[in-house]
């Protein structure tokens, strides 16, 4: 039967308008298909096809999903192309090295390797979730910090403090100058508020470590010298001729000592955690291996001899019995 072909146009939508942004909001893009007026019938579930290759369909609904957000007008239209090409091509690539592979035991090894691995995979996962509290008390994180503090080194120093930019010319810089410097409640209360009005920069951390680094260049005072006299360089002030900048150092630890306990927690809450994971695991194979050999579901064979667990028997002499 000759095949008369014919071109359709069809419009895409988008299947879930809010993804987009916003109900309503629908996506129009043109295309060109061309279909055969003697193919068969394919139930297509309540997708809207877009391109075929051999029995295989791309859907405007997988589609739509491939778009980054806010394209629209010729530039979606465009990437539609773009996107739908690179599918067919591979389709057909796939088609091609299907049929030059088949036959090839080691894909059908690999496939059947990396299945394995997902099933282990998903299963260890699923028994640390199910069986296993990943909780690390306190008590256990600071016991292995103070072991294992030499393994902690800053490779910067930092701070904890406060640092505060604002224009000369605002008014109650005496107040300021002195609020900076004290860490009470009462005066850091009154900095926030001055901050608020008044400040170009405004950087409260007296609750977590800043590395120096992240202020050498929001002040103009050298900050890489103040291991050397820390307590006589708490605080710190500059000017420029427009601006003022007071800097006041709470806490300081210098590159190359150990990291505070504070910032190294996070990470010794991951080892500790990984630890635990990995004997847990542990302890589940030497479980499920016991309960093997005492069934009976292990045997290993090696030349002339079966080993049973940890009884070797020798094929020789089984009928006597075996020996440990």
């Amino acid at each position: 039967m000759r095949r008369a072909v014919k071109n359709i146009p069809f419009t895409i939508g988008l299947a879930n308008p809010s993804r987009r942004g916003g109900l309503g909001r629908l996506l129009a893009l043109s295309f060109v298909l061309l279909f055969a007026s003697c193919q068969p019938k394919v139930e297509h579930g309540g997708k809207h096809p877009v391109a075929q290759v051999y029995d295989n369909f791309l859907y405007e609904e997988d589609l739509v999903k491939l778009l980054p957000y806010g394209v629209s007008g010729a530039d979606s239209v465009k990437l539609v192309r773009e996107l739908t090409r690179k599918w067919v091509e591979e389709q057909v690539l796939y088609e091609k090295a299907e049929h030059n592979v088949r036959g090839d035991g080691r894909i059908e090894q690999l496939v059947a390797d990396y299945r394995r691995q997902l099933i282990l995979n998903d299963y260890e996962q699923r028994l640390i979730m199910q069986k296993m509290s990943e909780e690390v008390s306190e008590e256990e994180l600071q016991s292995y910090y103070e072991e294992n503090k030499h393994l902690f080194v800053l490779e910067e120093s930092v701070i904890k403090g406060v640092f505060i930019k604002a224009p000369l010319k605002s008014s109650g810089m005496k107040d300021l100058k002195r609020w900076y410097k004290d860490n009470s409640e009462e005066s850091l209360e009154q900095l926030e508020k001055y901050a608020f009005r008044n400040a170009v920069i405004y950087e409260y951390f007296y609750d977590h470590w800043v590395p120096v680094s992240e202020l050498e260049g929001k002040i103009t005072v050298n900050l890489s010298d103040l291991s050397r006299d820390f307590d006589k360089n708490r605080n710190i002030e500059s000017e420029d001729g427009e601006y003022c900048y007071l800097l006041h150092i709470e806490e300081f630890v210098a590159e190359g000592e150990a990291v505070p306990y504070d910032l190294a927690k996070p990470e010794i809450m991951d080892l500790l955690a990984n630890f635990r994971r990995v004997e847990f695991m542990k302890k589940v194979k030497e479980d499920l291996y016991n309960q093997s050999v005492q069934r009976g579901r292990i045997k290993y064979y090696y030349d002339e001899t079966e080993v049973v667990g940890d009884t070797v028997c020798s094929t020789d002499v089984r009928a006597d019995g075996c020996a440990r």
